[in-house]
């Protein structure tokens, strides 16, 4: 069996606003809750250690609004040595306003990552959100267009890189497709270029499929690809990841 979680965390790239997918108000009325973990353990001629772990919160009205937070970290060693560690934490809100089909939307972010030069990142931002396709209508899955803005804060641990004051662009395209048994497949877009200068933008890309093993619990495969235009003083612009995912949903 198949079903949610687009990576919430786990797979979530540091220069974007988080890349999940698509809430629906009145998907799931009420309080519930997602925790997630992913381990990497090798010893022998490779030592490495790598954890991450993420809880997600959400309330659904079921007539008007859906608000949720995420948090989640992610830590890592090879040899002895730390190579991954980094926080992250994001805060949602959705609201009809015009049907089912269109929302608003408000969020706010704050993140760091050590190996990323990114000694705090924090941004606060909102749009308007149109459903293309409802899954709840055919066979062929929801899509969602969403386009809006932020006001981006970005500290660097480097002495060389400058402090960022940014106002950026953000338009995504997000699908969700229902599978057999329970199952769900997901993608998700984002493009945020400055709004002072399109050469300096961010893209991302992630798809997720989850499949129910027991319960509650779910195991989920992810792939997620990011590219800043103009990171920090030597750090590489693309980022690719693939991981498998331990959900539990409550």
């Amino acid at each position: 069996m198949i079903r949610t979680l687009f990576l919430l965390l786990l797979s979530v790239q540091l220069f974007a606003i988080v890349a999940i997918k698509p809430r629906e108000v009145g998907e799931k009325p009420g309080l519930c809750g997602e925790l997630t973990g992913a381990f990497e353990t090798k010893r022998g001629n490779t030592e490495k250690d790598n954890y991450a772990g993420s809880l997600q919160l959400q309330f659904d009205s079921n007539t008007s609004y859906v608000v949720w937070g995420v948090l989640r970290g992610e830590y890592g060693e090879a040899s002895g040595v730390r190579d991954t560690n980094n926080l992250f934490a994001h805060l949602r809100y959705i609201r009809n306003i015009a049907g089912p089909d269109i929302a608003v939307e408000g969020f706010a972010q704050m993140e760091r990552d050590e190996f990323k030069s990114i000694e705090e990142r924090a941004l606060v931002g909102g749009g308007v959100r149109w459903k293309v396709l409802n899954k709840k209508r055919g066979q062929w899955g929801g899509l969602f267009i969403g386009a809006g803005g932020y006001a981006e804060h970005i500290g660097y641990s480097t002495a060389v890189d400058p402090l960022e004051r940014n106002l950026r662009f953000n338009g995504y395209l997000a699908y969700s497709l229902p599978l057999p048994d329970k199952g769900l497949f997901t993608a998700v877009g984002y493009y945020q270029p400055k709004c002072d200068d399109f050469d300096d933008y961010y893209v991302t890309a992630s798809a997720l499929v989850e499949l129910q093993i027991y319960r509650q619990l779910y195991l989920g495969f992810s792939v997620e690809y990011a590219h800043d235009s103009k990171p920090a003083v030597a750090i590489k612009q693309d980022d690719f990841s693939q991981r498998t995912l331990f959900t539990f949903k409550f």
